[in-house]
């Protein structure tokens, strides 16, 4: 028994470890723009005798910002904007975007953003950006955006500085499903604060399962020696 309830204890510290790691690093992006948090849970899973750890991306979406600024757009509702990088397209939420030396909107790394027919470049005046993604200069149109989905609901993995790899084929959002909202940025799908809590709840769960171990571990060493003894 003791030896079952010190592999049990393990395995609890091995999830305790990994979930402070999630939760740390999603505090660590609070102040990213539509960064979505990591979540991790004890799950039964086919073949397994004893629940596992899963992580996975939590993609709901997040409060906004109101910034007033042009080039800050949101998605309200479902779905992506797409950027075109050196490893090919990528989806993202995050919309503080940017004008190149030539007028093409770009996002903070220097990706360009996807319009419906290709990158969106924007040579003027005043800026206006429609809910449903058509981009106008000085009142004339320069594009629309593009605003994808994939075929399966969560069905992409992180890449880094808020980017997306779609695992599966991409389709338009429907035109009801996102709006477009100019002046503003999409926050953190997540509460700090509360992360806050978890960590301390994580760390006296992993101290309780450390004390457990030690336990054990001493009414091991005892029947050992009683039995060497006997």
């Amino acid at each position: 028994m003791p030896l079952q309830g010190i592999l049990n204890t393990a395995r609890s510290l091995s999830y305790y470890t990994h979930k402070q790691e999630v939760t740390a690093n999603n505090l660590a992006n609070a102040n990213s723009d539509a960064f979505k948090a990591d979540r991790i849970s004890a799950r039964e899973v086919s073949g397994a005798s004893f629940p596992v750890p899963v992580q996975e991306v939590d993609l709901r979406q997040g409060t906004f910002r109101e910034t007033s600024r042009p080039l800050d757009l949101a998605l309200e509702g479902d779905g992506f904007f797409v950027v075109q990088t050196p490893q090919g397209e990528r989806l993202t939420r995050g919309g503080s975007f940017r004008l190149d030396s030539v007028g093409r909107l770009t996002d903070s790394q220097g990706n360009a953003v996807m319009g419906r027919e290709g990158p969106l470049l924007l040579q003027g005046g005043k800026v206006e950006v429609q809910g449903d993604g058509t981009v106008l200069v000085d009142g004339a149109q320069a594009g629309q955006l593009r605003v994808v989905t994939t075929e399966t609901p969560g069905a992409v993995m992180k890449e880094g500085f808020g980017r997306f790899v779609p695992t599966g084929e991409v389709k338009p959002v429907e035109a009801d499903s996102a709006k477009v909202r100019q002046g503003s940025v999409e926050e953190a799908n997540f509460d700090p604060l509360l992360s806050m809590v978890d960590l301390v709840t994580i760390q006296r769960a992993y101290a309780a399962n450390v004390d457990a171990l030690k336990a054990m571990d001493s009414v091991l060493g005892a029947v050992t020696n009683e039995v060497g003894k006997a």
